[in-house]
């Protein structure tokens, strides 16, 4: 099975339009870094054509990308570490064997922040006690 290419599609949720397609091509940034992967937009839908709606365009919090690598597996593991940085981050990776596999953001920058210099995120249960005096 060398030389296998694999592929998937790449659903990447914000909080509005502009904002999924601003994480899509961060996440597509950090893909491209994969050795050998191809990451591009996928072809928008033409939407149907609705009675009584005043525009065509469908605005949506989505934006899906196409990935084509010879492991799914590095990009799985790269996908989780983008999402994690970050609560507000949502990705969807749906396999061609119809298998769906979601990524929901873990902490915040600030929480990031918090731990990298060793505040953690709230003060641990003898903080209340005070120093004694």
């Amino acid at each position: 099975m060398a030389n296998e290419i694999e592929s998937a599609r790449i659903q990447v949720f914000g909080a509005d339009p502009r904002h999924a397609e601003l994480e899509a091509r961060e996440l597509r940034d950090v893909l491209k870094g994969l050795d050998g992967a191809e990451v591009r937009f996928a072809t928008a839908e033409a939407p149907r054509p609705t009675e009584g709606a005043k525009g065509t365009e469908l605005l949506t919090p989505e934006v899906v990308l196409i990935l084509t690598t010879g492991t799914l597996t590095l990009a799985r593991t790269a996908i989780r570490a983008w999402v994690d940085v970050r609560k507000s981050r949502k990705v969807r990776v749906v396999h061609p064997d119809g298998t769906v596999m979601e990524f929901q953001g873990g902490v915040s920058g600030d929480e990031v922040t918090a731990l990298r210099d060793g505040r953690g995120d709230s003060p641990g249960p003898d903080a209340r006690l005070g120093d004694g005096r």
